[in-house]
């Protein structure tokens, strides 16, 4: 009876934090704690610990613990100990969402129309802010120094928020289910349409790029002639809409555009793993050593603006390497037969989207910082428990 009130209690902060993720990194830990201290008061009443017994476990034991040396390692305990921090709560955190959504299958359904319900508030947001230079909630302005006039919404800036879209936008193609009904179908169109509409005015170059990965993957596996078309519609819609052209020949021209900007982020992330690819300099520390790799007349920058290089960077190759591990076994397994899975209930269309807003999101970390936001990476874990659970229900519900 405890576990089963504390279930619900649980269910409850899983959908305050999916509005979390949308706001900002306050509420988002505060949720994300809650749901870590519920999840170890259940384990320790029910004495159940087949949650380590898996190969994503073993992984991300093997992570923690290369995370572990390079903070031991670190020229600059502080950062390195404050980014080391990190790695045990969002552990803990895929672990306890994985066992609520196992507790109750019903919960992923329900969890889909949360997700579904928040990101449609999100976009109506973005089109009130696109229209009146601010958003609802935190009365973040539109840079009107800037012609594109690029929504973010709560979000730290337009990639941040296009990264949110892209991960969440695939699960509306669901309205493509001639199984559901023709009000749920509705819904769901309106908020594909209010989502494609953000994610334009977010000009976000690199969403854009990680959006065409996913809806590839999507409607390879959905429909083979669909996806042949989709992406040429939506590189030819790019084309001729106001702005959007520009912004992608904008990427070949000769000046200090993003491009010459990555470029010296990238050489000089490539710098510091070239001297230390094993272990790395240190997690958390990237910002520290920039400094001293950047041109002289380069403005100091936080980030490597490439998540994957900066991870190399401060954790080494293998904790690169590691990390990347981990959701290429949840893509294989949750890949794995999927065309059965689809067939065979709605959920594994779910699952689908599901995939491909994950494939999206790490496409799009090839040119953003989306590992290193509190909230993304939050809902990088989000999604990588709901993955890998619809995935198990779905296996049973096949092999019953």
């Amino acid at each position: 009876m405890l576990t089963k009130k504390l279930n619900y209690i649980s269910e409850f902060f899983l959908w305050v934090l999916a509005f979390a993720v949308t706001l900002s990194n306050a509420p988002t830990e505060v949720s994300s704690y809650l749901l870590i201290f519920i999840f170890l008061i259940k384990t320790a009443v029910s004495r159940d610990i087949k949650f380590i017994r898996s190969a994503i476990s073993l992984l991300l034991l093997l992570f923690f613990i290369v995370i572990l040396i390079s903070a031991i390692r670190s020229q600059y305990p502080s950062e390195s100990w404050r980014g080391f921090s990190r790695i045990p709560k969002y552990i803990f955190l895929f672990f306890s969402l994985q066992a609520l959504f196992n507790s109750d299958r019903k919960r992923m359904s329900r969890f889909f129309w949360v997700i579904v319900t928040v990101a449609a508030v999100t976009f109506l947001n973005g089109i009130f802010q696109s229209i009146f230079g601010f958003d609802i909630f935190k009365h973040n302005t539109i840079n009107k120094l800037e012609t594109l006039k690029r929504i973010m919404v709560t979000f730290a800036d337009p990639n941040d928020f296009g990264a949110y879209i892209i991960s969440v936008l695939p699960l509306t193609f669901l309205f493509l289910n001639r199984g559901l009904s023709k009000s749920k179908r509705t819904i769901l169109l309106i908020v594909c349409l209010l989502g494609l509409y953000c994610l334009f005015r977010t000009s976000s170059r690199g969403a854009w790029l990680g959006f065409l990965a996913g809806i590839s993957t999507y409607f390879f596996i959905y429909n083979k002639k669909i996806a042949i078309v989709i992406p040429i519609v939506i590189v030819l819609l790019l084309m001729i809409a106001p702005k959007g052209f520009e912004r992608v020949t904008g990427l070949f021209k000769q000046e200090k555009n993003t491009v010459w900007e990555r470029k010296i982020l990238w050489n000089s992330a490539l710098d510091m793993i070239k001297e230390r690819p094993v272990l790395g300099k240190g997690v958390n520390t990237f910002s520290r050593y920039f400094p001293k790799y950047k041109p002289a007349d380069y403005p100091d920058l936080r980030y490597a603006h490439n998540s994957y290089l900066q991870m190399a960077s401060e954790t080494g190759i293998f904790g690169l390497l590691l990390f990347l591990s981990i959701p290429l076994v949840i893509l294989a397994k949750a890949l794995r037969g999927i065309k059965r899975k689809i067939d065979k209930s709605i959920e594994g269309q779910i699952l689908l989207g599901l995939i491909a807003g994950y494939i999206g999101f790490l496409v799009h970390s090839f040119v953003d910082n989306n590992l290193f936001s509190l909230v993304l990476t939050t809902l990088f874990w989000i999604f990588s428990a709901y993955i890998v659970s619809m995935n198990c229900y779905l296996k049973e519900k096949i092999n019953a």
